[in-house]
């Protein structure tokens, strides 16, 4: 199946109108889904399917004609509000492919969600990424003054747990581990505080 991860997919579902907004899976160069750009009137977002980006996967095409056989392929999906909530707010992968519908349906796209597929590192890098989480709801949210520094907090968090929240150690120690769950709740509770307009939605917080 095709994959997409929270990283790549935050950006077009964060926009105005998230879940009612079409998504367009596209083949052509690579596999991607892309949206109307709302900052940039013309242009669009994509979110390329991991292993299927020209840009940085040295196989693209090859692993790009085995998810899609067709040289080149459209189709316009929406997300389900279940999976909208899994990849933003859990940091889950999200899974498509198109497939035959009900009979006399035509083609469709089956599209689930799954925990973030880990990806392995060395023990000192797993500490550090530990760190940056801390940093981000320890340090960085109590220094925000005002709602528009919060805001940009936020989506710098978000970012982060994106980034971290599928990483894992083979030779981490189980207070590795813990540290680690304890700093990604740290850094999803300080986001749960911060309101769509940067106020915080709890009395006698950090900031």
């Amino acid at each position: 199946m095709i994959r997409f991860t929270s990283t790549e997919l935050r950006p077009l579902l964060s926009q105005r109108g998230g879940m009612q907004r079409p998504l367009l899976l596209e083949k052509n160069h690579g596999i991607y889904l892309t949206v109307m750009d709302d900052k940039n009137p013309g242009e669009w977002l994509k979110a390329w399917a991991e292993g299927c980006d020209p840009s940085k996967d040295e196989n693209w095409s090859e692993n790009a004609d085995l998810l899609i056989p067709e040289k080149e392929y459209s189709f316009k999906t929406f997300m389900e509000q279940s999976k909208f909530d899994a990849v933003l707010n859990e940091q889950h992968d999200l899974f498509m492919m198109p497939s035959n519908g009900p009979v006399g349906t035509g083609m469709t796209i089956r599209k689930e969600t799954r925990p973030p597929e880990k990806a392995y590192v060395l023990v000192d890098e797993y500490r550090n990424n530990i760190c940056w989480l801390y940093d981000q709801s320890l340090r960085h949210l109590p220094a925000c003054v005002n709602n528009a520094e919060r805001l940009s907090w936020r989506s710098q968090a978000l970012y982060v747990l994106d980034r971290v929240i599928r990483l894992d150690c083979k030779r981490a120690k189980q207070a590795d581990r813990e540290m680690f769950a304890n700093a990604v709740r740290s850094v999803r509770d300080s986001v749960s505080e911060v309101m769509s307009d940067g106020s915080l939605r709890y009395s006698g917080n950090r900031c």
